[in-house]
C-alpha cells in the first residue's frame, strides 16, 4: 500500500498559504510554519486523510526528514498518538498540509493577524 516517507513536503495550495505566512515575518522559517501548523491541526482534533494529498505533483515545498525531525521527536510523537499507523512521516505529512488548509480558511475568515492569536 504506502511507504513511509523520506521526504515532508506540502501540496501547492498548502504552499501558498505557507507564503502567505512567511510574510508575516513571525516565524523563523517555513519549517517553523509546518510545525506551527502540525500542532494547530492537532490541538484543534482536525481530521487528516492520508490519500488525499497529491505531494510533489505541482511544486510544493519539500524538505529531508532530517531536516524537519532530526531527533525523531515528531515520529515517535505521532507513534505514540497513532499506534496503529505504520507510517508516522506520510501521517505528519498530512496534518501538516491539513493544517496549513486550515489556517488558510480561517485567514480568509478572520485576517492574518488571527495567527497572533494561536501564538
Amino acid at each position: 500500500m504506502f511507504e513511509d516517507k523520506v521526504n515532508i513536503g506540502l501540496s501547492v495550495e498548502a504552499s501558498k498559504i505557507a507564503d502567505r505566512i512567511e510574510q508575516t515575518e513571525l516565524f523563523e522559517d517555513r519549517i517553523s510554519i509546518a510545525k506551527f501548523a502540525l500542532a494547530y491541526a492537532i490541538k484543534n482534533r482536525i481530521e487528516v486523510n492520508l490519500s488525499e494529498f497529491k505531494i510533489g505533483e505541482g511544486g510544493g515545498t519539500k524538505w529531508n526528514i532530517g531536516s524537519v525531525d532530526n531527533d525523531h521527536f515528531l515520529r515517535d510523537l505521532f507513534v505514540s498518538l497513532f499506534p496503529n499507523n505504520n507510517y508516522p512521516y506520510r501521517l505528519i505529512e498530512a496534518y501538516i498540509n491539513t493544517g496549513l488548509l486550515a489556517l488558510g480558511e480561517k485567514f480568509k475568515e478572520e485576517g492574518f493577524y488571527y495567527i497572533s492569536k494561536l501564538m
